[in-house]
């Protein structure tokens, strides 16, 4: 018997990784193909840039976690 790969009733969802390494300690965030923003490793920080150029991206957060910095970017983009 095969476990079937959805439940009835909900939607099927695809999962992206919204994130794309571009340096060694810098990170490109997008949603849908298009830049959200950026995370940026400070030491043990990670700093939540919002805009779609680096050079001119504004600080937004500060996060202990990466993921919580990504999310940031994120939620800031779907305004």
């Amino acid at each position: 018997m095969d476990i079937p790969l959805d439940r009835p009733g909900q939607p099927n969802t695809v999962t992206e990784i919204p994130w794309t390494r571009i340096d060694l300690d810098l990170y490109e965030v997008a949603r849908e193909g298009r830049i959200a923003g950026y995370v940026e490793v400070v030491g043990a920080v990670f700093v939540a840039l919002g805009g779609t150029r680096y050079d001119r991206a504004v600080e937004v957060a500060q996060h202990l976690t990466f993921h919580a910095a990504v999310d940031t970017v994120l939620r800031r983009a779907g305004r």
